[in-house]
């Protein structure tokens, strides 16, 4: 009930604040099993500043988002490789696939798919590291939606592994 609760502050409060007075730092992701393509589509749910800060902290250099960009691309790209993970058994990450991002009023969305056959899905690691090298306090609220059943979890800076059973 309290995990639930978080949930729902939580997606308030990323939906009703502007990203400039911002005093929180958290993530929505959305993972939905796609039959028909055997794959996992995946969401990212960002603020732009953040994501910003991010990659300009992977890249050294300062970087303003934009979905156009080649280079932002490769940053993205290099970037959700390395805070999202997603394994079928431990220590063997599946494959993304960079679909595209988009910005919306003040924050990013982010969209891969990861192939998978609904066969060896029982059990599925995920890593969500996404900024927790920027913040102490970062949330990373994911929910897996697997065959219509709804998986939701919360991940921290000291907590960025789970695994889930479906």
């Amino acid at each position: 009930m309290y995990l639930r609760s978080v949930f729902i502050v939580t997606l308030c409060l990323l939906c009703s604040l502007s990203a400039a007075a911002h005093d929180y730092h958290a993530s929505i992701t959305d993972v939905k099993f796609n039959p028909r393509t055997q794959s996992l589509q995946v969401a990212v749910k960002v603020f732009t500043d953040d994501l910003e800060n991010a990659l300009s902290k992977q890249s050294k250099r300062n970087v303003t988002y934009s979905a156009t960009s080649e280079q932002v691309k490769e940053q993205l790209v290099t970037y959700m490789a390395t805070t999202m993970r997603f394994e079928l058994s431990q220590g063997k990450p599946l494959k993304q696939h960079f679909v595209g991002s988009e910005a919306e009023a003040d924050v990013v969305w982010i969209y891969f798919e990861v192939p998978v056959q609904a066969a060896s899905l029982s059990q599925l690691y995920i890593r969500n590291a996404v900024l927790t090298e920027l913040f102490d306090d970062q949330m990373n609220i994911l929910n897996l939606d697997y065959k219509g059943k709804m998986h939701s979890s919360l991940f921290r800076k000291d907590e960025t592994s789970k695994k889930f059973t479906l």
